[in-house]
């Protein structure tokens, strides 16, 4: 019986002891984790979508669930990725963000790659470049200003009378442009008040 005692009593110490040794040695520390939504061109991605962390030149995989990752990512023995750069990989490019490596750490990270589309009330980026040089031509008498006389030769010759200020174009160009961002607001309001 007493052998039965001595051997639970070193069983609990090793327990209670392993745990404190590992730490005091620099096992079991704690890793960091990365996590965020993921977007190609302002669109989410599919679900599975491989997402790939690398720090010190080594890679980490997840994959993506509801257009969201997370990926852990441990210390190996002997290495200390702490204060490291940690870059992302969308599918086979890359994300535009990158994030730092802190032990213990909890990282929100969105991954974007592109842009999103920019929304023009309904015309192709085509049709807005054919209606904003439409306007310009149609205006470009009123955009001249008188022809000033000619100058002697040389400097000491007179100065032409001063042409219309620019501004004007871009006056036209702006008042282009408004018009089409509240035909398009318009366009998105009505097709939200359908849906």
């Amino acid at each position: 019986m007493t052998k039965l005692r001595l051997l639970a009593l070193l069983a609990v110490v090793a327990l209670v002891l392993f745990p404190a040794i590992a730490v005091a040695q620099g096992g079991l520390q704690p890793p960091c984790r990365f996590h965020g939504t993921v977007q190609v061109d302002g669109a989410n991605v599919a679900d599975g979508t491989v997402i790939t962390a690398t720090v010190d030149g080594t890679a980490y995989t997840a994959t993506t669930t509801a257009s969201s990752y997370a990926v852990t990512i441990a210390q190996p023995d002997g290495k200390s990725y702490e204060g490291k750069t940690v870059t992302f990989k969308i599918g086979a490019d890359s994300a535009s963000q990158t994030a730092t490596w802190t032990m213990g750490g909890n990282v929100a990270v969105n991954l974007t790659k592109g842009q999103a589309p920019v929304v023009t009330g309904g015309m192709s980026e085509a049709e807005l470049k054919a209606l904003i040089k439409k306007v310009i031509d149609e205006n470009a008498a009123t955009l001249k200003g008188p022809k000033g006389d000619t100058g002697a030769t040389g400097a000491t010759g007179a100065t032409g009378a001063a042409g219309k200020d620019a501004s004007s174009v871009l006056g036209i160009v702006a008042i282009v442009l408004a018009a089409v961002a509240i035909l398009g607001v318009g366009f998105v309001l009505m097709r939200k008040q359908k849906a």
